[in-house]
Parts: C-alpha cells; sequence; structure tokens
C-alpha cells in the first residue's frame, strides 16, 4: 500500500549505580544517531566558524561534550550494530558493511528495554537488514541511499521496537502516519517529499506525543549529511557563498537536522518530560573526505571514514539529562557508543546486564568522578586493528605495519607522529592485549591480509608524516 501523506502541522530521577532507585518513575531514553558526520561540524567544537548548530550547542551547554567520543566502527552498519547492542559487533559477526543482517538473537537496546515497560520507535536509517543479491550472488550494502532498507524477518520490528517510520529519503515503511494515526497494514509505505530530515523530525515528535505517560526509547537516526546531498531550504540560502558547492550543501542539511533537534526537545518541554529524559546523540562514523566528500569535516583529526585513525571513529558526541548529569561539562575520558546500551539499562533499572561491552556512563559523569571510563577501547575492521589505552592508541595495518600515537599531544591528536620506536614496551603491551582481545572474538585473530583501499588512506594521510 502506497499513501501519499502531506505535511503535518506539527517525572523524576531515576536509579543509578549510585543513586536510589524508584521503579515507579522510569527515564526516557532519546537515541539520536547521524550519518557521516565530521567531528568538526557541530559548533561546540569550536573548530569552524561556518557551521550552525544553535540547538546542539544548546544541548552542549546544558549538558555533556564529549571530546573523545568514539564510535565501535568506521562505517555504518557495524556502527549501528554496535550502538544498538552495546556489543562488540565482530562478537556476532557484523563486521563490515555487507555483513549484515543484525542477527536476530542479539539483544537490541529496544528488546531489553520491553523488560521493563518501555515502549520503543525507530525512525530514519536502518541499515541493519539483509544484503541485496545481484544476480543470485551477495550484494555489498553500502550504497546506503537507497530508498527502503528494510526486508522481512530483519526489520526495527523484529528488533524490539513497537514503532517505525523506516527509511532513508522520501519513502518508509511505517506503524503510524506522521499525524501520528496508527496504520492497519504492517507494511504501510508512506511518501514524504520534503527533505528527509524534516518528516524524521515529525516522527520523532509525533512518537514522543503519543507516548506521554512512557516510559520510551526513541532511536532516531537522521540520514544527514550523508550523500546524496541536497540543498533544503531556508537552510541552504543562509550558507556562506563563497563555500563550495557541497560544503554548503552539508551545512544545510546539518542544519535542518539542528533544527529538528530543536523540536524534539522543545516537544518534551511541552510535555514536562524534559528533566526525565536522557539524550545522546552521536554521529555514526567520520566524514569522507577524499573522491566520495559528503561536505563535512574532520578537523583536526586526521583521516576518514573507513580509517581507524581518530578521523574515522571520533565523531561529535553529547549527553543531555537536565538535573541529572552537570550543566556545561567538557568530557575528555575516552567514550564509547557502546556505553549508551549500558547505560539506558542501567538507568531502566534492569538487572541483566549480560554480554554488555560498554559501561553505564552515569555515575563516571557525577561531579568529581575523575576515574578512567574504559581501561581500553578496541576495533577491528577490514585490514585494520586497534586498541585505545590514554594516552597510547596503537593501530595494526594488515600483517605487519603498526602506529602508535601518543593521543595528549598535538602531533598525536593528529595521528601523525609514529612514536612506536620511541616506546616499544608502550607498543608490546597494547599489542598483547589487542591479540587477547581479538583472540576472544568467534572469528579470532588480527588481520592478516593488505587491503588496497587502507594501503591508500595510510599512505596518504599518515606514512612518511
Amino acid at each position: 500500500m502506497m499513501r501519499i501523506i502531506l505535511p503535518s502541522t506539527f517525572s523524576l530521577l531515576l536509579a543509578t549505580n549510585s543513586l536510589v532507585a524508584n521503579a515507579q518513575i522510569k527515564p526516557n531514553i532519546i537515541l539520536i544517531y547521524s550519518d557521516d558526520h565530521g567531528w568538526a561540524d557541530l559548533g561546540a567544537q569550536g573548530v569552524n566558524g561556518d557551521i550552525h548548530t544553535p540547538n546542539l550547542d544548546k544541548m552542549a551547554a546544558e549538558g555533556i561534550r564529549f571530546t573523545h567520543g568514539y564510535t565501535s566502527a568506521p562505517q555504518s552498519v557495524p556502527s549501528r550494530a554496535g550502538v544498538l547492542t552495546g556489543r562488540y559487533q565482530q562478537r556476532f559477526g557484523v563486521e563490515e558493511n555487507g555483513m549484515g543482517p543484525l542477527p536476530l538473537t542479539e539483544l537490541t537496546i529496544s528488546e531489553r528495554l520491553k523488560e521493563v515497560g518501555y515502549v520503543s520507535c525507530q525512525v530514519g536509517k536502518w541499515h541493519l537488514g539483509t544484503t541485496s543479491k545481484v544476480n543470485g550472488k551477495r550484494k555489498k550494502q553500502d550504497s546506503e541511499s537507497t530508498e527502503l532498507d528494510v526486508t522481512t524477518n530483519f526489520r526495527p520490528k523484529d528488533q524490539g521496537f513497537d514503532e517505525y517510520y523506516c527509511g532513508a529519503l522520501h519513502t518508509f515503511q511505517a506503524s503510524h502516519d506522521l499525524h501520528g494515526y496508527k496504520l492497519t497494514e504492517e507494511n504501510s509505505q508512506i511518501k514524504d517529499h520534503r527533505f528527509r530530515c524534516i518528516w524524521q523530525a515529525d516522527a520523532g515528535v509525533q512518537f514522543i506525543n503519543r507516548h506521554t505517560s512512557a516510559p520510551f526509547f526513541l532511536y532516531l537516526a537522521f540520514f544527514a549529511p550523508h550523500v546524496p546531498l541536497e540543498s533544503p531550504e531556508p537552510w541552504f540560502s543562509q550558507t556562506d557563498k563563497n563555500l563550495p558547492l557541497k560544503r554548503r550543501k552539508a551545512l544545510a542539511m546539518i542544519a535542518a537536522m539542528d533544527d529538528g533537534i530543536g523540536k524534539i526537545r522543545e516537544t518534551l518541554r511541552e510535555q514536562g518530560l524534559d528533566k526525565n529524559t536522557l539524550i545522546f546523540f552521536v554521529g555514526d562514523n567520520g566524514a569522507p573526505l577524499r573522491n566520495a566528500w559528503n561536505g563535512s569535516i574532520n578537523l583536526p583529526l586526521v583521516g576518514e571514514k573507513g580509517m581507524l585513525t581518530d578521523g574515522g571513529i571520533r565523531t561529535p558526541f553529547l549527553a543531555v539529562w537536565p538535573g541529572m548529569l552537570p550543566a556545561g561539562k567538557v568530557e575528555h575520558r575516552a567514550v564509547s557508543t557502546l556505553d549508551v546500551a549500558a547505560t539506558a539499562v542501567s538507568i531502566a533499572g534492569l538487572k541483566n546486564k549480560k554480554n554488555l561491552d560498554g559501561v553505564d556512563l552515569i555515575p563516571y559523569l557525577q561531579v568529581g568522578n575523575t576515574e578512567p571510563i574504559h581501561d581500553a577501547l578496541y576495533w577491528r575492521w577490514r585490514s585494520q586493528a586497534a586498541i585505545l589505552m590514554p594516552p597510547y592508541k596503537l593501530i595494526r595495518l594488515g600483517p605487519t605495519e603498526k602506529y602508535l600515537f601518543d593521543t595528549t599531544t598535538p602531533e598525536g591528536e593528529k595521528e601523525t607522529k609514529n612514536c612506536i620506536t620511541q616506546y616499544p614496551k608502550i607498543a608490546e603491551q597494547l599489542e598483547k592485549k589487542l591479540m587477547e582481545w581479538s583472540a576472544s572474538l568467534p572469528f579470532p585473530g588480527l588481520p592478516r591480509a593488505k587491503n588496497d583501499a587502507d594501503e591508500r588512506f595510510y599512505n596518504e594521510y599518515v606514512k612518511g608524516k
């Protein structure tokens, strides 16, 4: 069924490990995920004067901005599998695009929260279904710009989401229309010709308005600033005409997403839910920069989407929960997208935290807590593997190449000064831990084969600098 929908017009502290639980009042949880969004493209980072994100900047001012927030992969599918399960995606075989779907045996945030009465909704890009086939052969799930990316048995509803608006662009499968009315046919499709971030924000608003008595979990996956680039108005006309066209389009798309986030937060305030709602905003991976540049920027980080240097895996990362988290805090300790699920499970009062790789962030973010949040963070992707044990980060490329960076120095921050000969003992220690972690995975071991694309990336950004 195809329905044409015109644009619509459009509590409180709960338990953490360090706080007293109130079983009757559970916080709402919102995870907002941007797509190919470079670290620099958040006004609060203070890197670029051309970026305009007043609502996200307000989130940072009222909550916490993580300067070292990392995703679990430098690519869409594994990154999303990691954040929704709270587990290293290598544990269940979703290591790269094209290696889906997300197994139904894996528990998502929505499935875990259902145990304690949460209603959940997915909005926007999904990208965790089965790969398509061409001439009987599996095709890598890397186009990412298809209208619909849902297939039978691996849809949001099969992963614990009660409601959904599932699609990246203008056509999406939905449980409700954008006026909030439930659709009678399970696979109903809606067309909305407005810019993608507009209807995606509207869907989030409608879900919140339907569930003011909560508790709810909203996963809002904006498809921006990922290609195909568009020039949405009025945002595009507000960009600097002297900038490259791709940059102007990316800025306009990010501004539209930012306005949508403003609508989400305003709806929470109108409904009296803002002080009982924890919101995370995170990018899925760094921006692509070379031939596939989407107009977003990773500066001052070196590298891009597809690399385990910080430019590929360190993204905008915010959290806000008025009254529960400090306001205006800039957090320099390393955190991971895997922590979102662990934090959600903990504040919802769930006792079963089995198999989660992240940690509950709330106790660490209280004033005065300076303990390290993670002993180490790990990555394995294509021909690359890495471990971060602050302040050092070790990257393995293929079977033999190794890089050690001191992330506390300007050179280390830019990932260009390989100090492995200077600190061989530290490199040895990190490599041993990386090997131990990799040996624990279902497909154990570090990458042994070279990859031409990875070699080109490191030749351009790292080697010889």
